[in-house]
């Protein structure tokens, strides 16, 4: 059996050392927002695969949730950052960067198909969270805003939706391919990949 470099549920704990809130989540609370975070992921992966009828595959289910995908022959960088996809959510669609892929890919020893499988159940976590489950990061908020005693302002903490993102992608893998995530610290994927402008506008309608 092969395990592939993808985040699995202690690893994707980590996601949450880099968000720019993370000082402010209690220590004894990280593990576990970090574990319900997945387990809302890898339970949306079970029931998208339950309803999948005779077809399995990630691809039908995207295009079963009303999304398009476009496939784009870019290595897609910005910054230092590699973006492997994009969520688009006033548009409904999901942008695959094949070059990117290809090259995340490439140096993990994955074929490229089962590559961009997972890139994009990535990307449909995201899907799921705006038209159907609810915003992952909004399952823990902390206070950003406070005058005394009193909280003016929460926010919620955004590596919790790609932690959810994690147990998706990894989830449907494994079940639909008998393939479960490696723990490894190599290459791992890190794509913040919704597009932030096209939420805001969504957001204000």
């Amino acid at each position: 059996m092969r395990n592939f470099p993808y985040p699995d549920k202690e690893l994707s704990r980590e996601e949450l050392t880099r968000d720019i809130l993370y000082g402010k989540i209690p220590e004894d609370a990280r593990a576990v927002i970090s574990d319900r975070a997945w387990e809302t992921g890898a339970a949306a992966a079970k029931d998208i695969f339950n309803e999948g009828g005779e077809s399995k595959n990630i691809y039908d289910a995207a295009r079963r949730g009303g999304l398009v995908l476009e496939k784009r022959s870019v290595d897609q960088i910005v910054g230092k950052v590699r973006y492997f996809s994009e969520y688009f959510p006033d548009e409904g669609k999901i942008v695959l960067y094949t070059v990117s892929i290809g090259r995340w890919a490439e140096k993990n020893g994955m074929p490229y198909d089962e590559a961009e499988e997972m890139i994009l159940a990535h990307e449909y976590f995201h899907h799921l969270e705006f038209v159907k489950l609810g915003q992952t990061s909004r399952q823990y908020l902390v206070p950003t805003l406070k005058i005394g005693k009193w909280e003016l302002i929460q926010s919620g903490i955004r590596a919790l939706s790609e932690i959810g993102a994690h147990g998706f992608a990894g989830t449907y893998h494994e079940i639909t391919r008998g393939e479960p995530p490696r723990n490894d610290t190599g290459s791992r994927l890190r794509n913040h990949a919704v597009n932030v402008a096209g939420l805001a506008r969504l957001i204000r309608k």
